[in-house]
């Protein structure tokens, strides 16, 4: 007899307990998951659909009236140059930040999966950066970039260079602001990498160095190719947090200077927040959704259909 059978009271002619039983059975695991589809309609579903329909309307909270305008908010969106400067900045630090983080977090993952010594304290090292909270850390490198004080210029005139205003010029703001954000994202990645590298079995490398592959050839025809799933993972959640990016922007330049570092999410916290123009905003956010929908779904059609999961 089975373990479901024995678990089953017998039909002794009491047919409701036998049926509330099946019924506890069958809606327990609805039960238990229940809190989390709660919470997550409150937090994401319903926020979504009311930001909608706020996009749609003049919205401002200090009104009594919220005037329907249709498409008004999206042609006045259009029709601003800040907007399409904040989208210029934002596809400026998404270039700069995101191939950089993954190739520097593949080569030290590559080092940390050697045998090189001290590995563990090399992957807190790296990780510390993860864990740091964002405006704890922001607050620190605008200390590291001050203009008189900050360690940055120091180095800078110890090799015979001319110190900058680095997160007040706006020639060097972005730069300033790209910098950190490498450095606070190498170490998850890391580790995203360095598991992947560990999942690949040690023989393939070695059939490979019975054929007479050197380590350039196993790295570009197993390594590279067996992480390729880990790689399409990383890019394409790197490039929608490199969109979404506000934390440290806020902190480090606050948008500035002369809007060279305001990128599309600190424009829309301005417009929200700042001017009290909710509809507009709610606009902006959804056209930042298209935009990283459409960018997310070319990154599948061309590299998503080369990744196997075997």
């Amino acid at each position: 007899m089975s373990a479901e059978a024995t678990t089953i009271p017998p039909r002794n002619g009491n047919e409701r307990k036998y049926k509330w039983y099946r019924f506890q059975k069958a809606s327990a695991p609805y039960i238990f998951i229940l809190p989390g589809v709660v919470f997550y309609l409150m937090v994401t579903i319903v926020p979504m659909i009311t930001g909608f329909w706020m996009s749609f309307h003049n919205w401002n909270i200090i009104r009594p009236t919220q005037p329907w305008v249709g498409l008004a908010n999206y042609r006045k969106l259009f029709a601003d140059p800040l907007f399409w400067t904040a989208m210029k900045n934002t596809l400026t630090y998404s270039i700069g930040v995101v191939p950089l983080q993954m190739i520097l977090a593949l080569l030290v993952a590559l080092l940390l999966n050697t045998g090189i010594k001290g590995k563990k304290f090399f992957r807190l090292l790296y990780y510390l950066p993860v864990i740091t909270p964002l405006s704890i850390a922001a607050v620190i490198w605008t200390w590291i970039y001050h203009p008189n004080l900050g360690i940055f210029n120091q180095i800078v005139k110890f090799i015979g260079l001319a110190p900058q205003d680095w997160l007040g010029d706006p020639a060097w703001a972005m730069f300033s602001v790209i910098l950190v954000a490498i450095w606070s994202g190498i170490g998850y990645r890391m580790v995203v990498y360095l598991a992947a590298l560990q999942g690949i079995p040690r023989s393939y490398y070695e059939a490979a160095e019975i054929d007479g592959a050197g380590n350039w050839d196993a790295f570009r025809y197993i390594t590279l190719p067996l992480l390729k799933p880990t790689t399409l993972y990383i890019l394409v959640t790197s490039v929608i947090s490199s969109f979404q990016v506000f934390g440290l922007v806020n902190v480090l330049t606050g948008g500035g200077p002369l809007d060279a570092t305001q990128v599309v999410v600190s424009y829309i916290f301005k417009r929200a927040f700042g001017d009290l123009q909710f509809g507009l905003a709610a606009a902006m956010s959804f056209v930042l959704f298209g935009i990283i929908l459409v960018i997310t779904l070319i990154q599948w059609k061309f590299l998503g259909k080369e990744v196997t999961y075997e």
